[in-house]
């Protein structure tokens, strides 16, 4: 792999694009899975990225990333340019940065998620599949497509973001938009991060009750290895969420790394209401190996029973 990725940047740089660059990683996970509709069994799993960047002459960055374990979606041998999963393409500068393809909305960049605080991950995701994990927000509403703006000055963060899909003439459709803030305190080694953002989904044009959320999070990280944060999500005009609530903490020392979380969601009725937790731990072999540790529990009152998964195994970065 080292020999293919001296090769390939060669080429590049012959090719008279002295600064630019391809790099190229992988992970391979194998190990035991379960949830509560099936039995135990094997889980592997293989992801590639190729990253590519370079820079202007008057020194604007840019890059791409692909993500082949979700490369875009493909019909009838066709790449489909409008809705290139996996795939995200970038360019920086003074102005800031613009990202386009298969990345966060300004409302999912500026909030820090229950789940992302100290999580070593498992190989099933399975602290962050639970029914009361939020994630990205109202994203993905279409196709997922989307185009971000964001600068960062010293301590303070702002994004813009917009979400389309078959083009907002389209009457079954239009723009989803999202604005972001954050900031970060020091507090003598101790970084206090604050998040707040608005976003709209990509809804019928002209539809006076369009899905909106509203987020808030704060989160920290100690010098001891301690992290932990909260978020609160308000949404308006959804089908099924009213409001939103979690709480995520994580522990590192030396190679040992611990998390859990719990979220829960208010529902539109009772019925709708959700909550679970989700604990993930790892231990560092070293050289990019991880044994990795997964387990979630969550429930849906409208449902009759609690809905788990696990999983066990190793995680190896190439």
């Amino acid at each position: 792999m080292k020999k293919l990725l001296i090769a390939t940047t060669a080429l590049v740089s012959t090719a008279g694009f002295a600064a630019a660059e391809v790099a190229l990683s992988g992970r391979a996970e194998m190990g035991v899975f379960r949830t509560t509709a099936t039995d135990m069994q094997f889980f592997t799993d293989i992801d590639v990225t190729f990253t590519m960047s370079g820079e202007t002459d008057n020194g604007l960055t840019f890059g791409a990333s692909v993500d082949l374990d979700e490369g875009g979606a493909v019909s009838n041998a066709t790449q489909n340019n409008a809705d290139d999963g996996g795939a995200t393409i970038f360019i920086s500068g003074g102005f800031g940065t613009v990202t386009m393809g298969d990345t966060d909305g300004a409302l999912d960049w500026a909030l820090t998620e229950a789940g992302n605080v100290g999580n070593p991950g498992s190989l099933a995701d399975d602290e962050t599949t639970h029914a009361g994990y939020l994630g990205s927000y109202l994203d993905g509403a279409n196709d997922g497509q989307i185009l971000r703006w964001d600068y960062t000055s010293g301590a303070f963060g702002v994004a813009v973001s917009l979400e389309d899909d078959n083009g907002s003439n389209v009457a079954s459709t239009g723009i989803g938009y999202a604005i972001g803030f954050k900031y970060a305190l020091d507090l003598s080694g101790t970084t206090v991060n604050f998040g707040l953002g608005y976003q709209k989904a990509a809804d019928a044009v002209g539809v006076a009750n369009d899905v909106k959320a509203t987020g808030l999070s704060v989160s920290a990280a100690f010098t001891n290895g301690l992290s932990a944060g909260v978020t609160y999500t308000d949404f308006k005009n959804h089908a099924s969420r009213d409001k939103h609530y979690s709480i995520g903490m994580g522990y590192t020392t030396g190679a040992i790394s611990v998390h859990a979380n719990y979220g829960k969601f208010s529902g539109v009725t009772a019925a709708q209401d959700a909550k679970g937790f989700g604990v993930a731990a790892a231990y560092d072999l070293g050289g990019g190996a991880v044994v990795h540790f997964g387990y979630g529990s969550g429930k849906v009152n409208a449902a009759a029973n609690s809905f788990k998964t696990a999983s066990f195994g190793l995680g190896l970065s190439f």
